[in-house]
């Protein structure tokens, strides 16, 4: 069973897209090979909901972030290695001479450049591998104790085997003599095609795994420690949003004990920023992936869906009010299958009258900490957080505060403990002098 999540919540937090600005897909994505980059695409698109996997991965990106290393090639190196590998005619040994006979035959009769492309491909392609092979061995020298080790043993005993060794003594050796391309071009693009095609896989991954160590170290990431799911806990030190220069940090710590987290304060005062900055770490840790904060423990949960940012929908003739009650069913049904869900909602019910929102926070917030999972609930209405201090010992109260500075409000983006009754919203319309504009004064 997979992390589950949908695509309302990836646009809340902004997770996925390369070409969205700030994406947390686009804050790791500082691979060199097109292939790492759709390998950390897949990634992010498929968190996991158990321990095991979490925590391999979470160590092979300690390892490496530890190891501080860095491919030995580029990106069009590689490319041109990766094309030359991937471009073979067969795996016969007589059919391969054949063909490489054929087009040396048409370069010195019609001088066609097909031949020039294999012998240089597999020029580069011999001196990529023997670098490779040098970080490989420092690799498999390193990793002893950790899961990659496996891994690296495997690539280091195919980087040596005698067929590919002998080729090395040619790394430098331009143009390569015609008998050395058709022994060596048979040797990786036929006899060792399957094998090669598994190391442009590992060094796929080898790129993320530095790339996103690279990313953790230089931006003072952590990663969290992991705990089984009955533990029922996360906790955070100091969790803040990447995408945010000079974020304001906070704590959290969310358990069975006390399952709903109540959030309230004023606009402006940072409340879906938190709701964001917790939520994309508790996405990021189920990847195993390093965390925007100080420290981070959780246990594994099946999935997360937020509620931040719905909007209505003109085609199906959805008010914005009717858009916020499917999203809540929807969430509801997840939370009936007995999942360990996250879930996070904004301010439920903005877009109806008080009253309505009193009555359906109180009684949708009562009804979900009553089931298995952990929940931020965001609210304007200080009146329903009340009630539901008098009623429901599951929820605990914290707010973002407002500090007035002469008729200017400040916020700190601090949780404090409590329920605020901030308004300050006719007080920013006045600071605005919009009645002013509107009268023309």
């Amino acid at each position: 069973m997979e992390f589950v999540t949908d695509k309302q919540t990836l646009n809340d937090l902004n997770i996925q897209g390369r070409y969205r600005n700030n994406s947390i897909f686009s804050l790791f994505n500082k691979t060199i090979t097109t292939g790492g980059s759709r390998l950390l695409e897949r990634m992010f698109n498929h968190p996991y909901n158990e321990l095991e996997p979490i925590v391999k991965r979470r160590n092979d990106l300690e390892f490496f972030q530890n190891l501080k290393l860095c491919l030995p090639f580029s990106e069009s190196e590689f490319d041109e290695v990766e094309n030359y590998l991937r471009n073979n005619e067969s795996k016969n040994r007589l059919l391969a001479a054949m063909n490489i006979s054929r087009v040396r035959l048409m370069n010195l009769i019609a001088n066609e450049q097909d031949y020039l492309v294999i012998r240089e491909g597999l020029e580069k392609t011999i001196s990529l591998l023997k670098k490779l092979r040098e970080t490989i061995d420092l690799i498999a020298s390193k990793s002893e104790g950790s899961y990659y080790h496996k891994i690296a043993l495997q690539l280091q005993r195919l980087l040596n085997r005698k067929e590919i060794v002998q080729a090395y003594e040619l790394d430098g050796l331009s143009p390569l003599p015609f008998k050395s391309v058709l022994r060596f071009d048979y040797v990786l693009r036929g006899l060792l095609e399957d094998e090669m095609e598994n190391l442009i896989k590992e060094v796929y991954r080898l790129d993320v795994y530095i790339a996103v160590s690279d990313v953790a170290r230089k931006r003072g990431f952590v990663y969290a420690s992991t705990l089984e799911k009955d533990e029922k806990v996360i906790e955070i030190k100091g969790v803040y949003h990447p995408a945010i220069p000079n974020a304001v940090d906070n704590d959290i710590k969310i358990d069975s004990n006390k399952n709903v987290f109540f959030l309230t304060g004023a606009n402006m005062a940072g409340k879906s920023t938190f709701m964001k900055s917790f939520s994309v770490a508790v996405y990021l840790a189920h990847m195993g992936f390093p965390v925007p904060a100080k420290e981070m423990t959780f246990s594994v949960h099946d999935g997360i869906y937020t509620s931040i940012n719905v909007p209505d929908d003109l085609a199906k003739g959805y008010s914005h009010f009717y858009a916020e009650v499917l999203r809540v069913k929807h969430v509801a049904k997840e939370v009936a299958t007995k999942k360990q869900l996250v879930i996070i909602f904004d301010e439920l019910f903005k877009g109806t009258n008080v009253k309505d929102a009193y009555d359906g926070t109180v009684s949708i917030v009562d009804a979900f900490s009553k089931r298995n999972g952990t929940y931020i609930i965001s609210t304007h209405i200080m009146e329903a957080g009340e009630k539901l201090k008098e009623t429901n010992e599951q929820l605990f109260f914290k707010y973002l505060p407002t500090i007035m500075k002469g008729n200017v409000p400040t916020y700190p983006y601090k949780l404090t403990e409590g329920i605020t009754d901030d308004r300050q919203g006719m007080l920013i319309i006045r600071n605005e002098k919009i009645l002013e504009l509107i009268k023309g004064d």
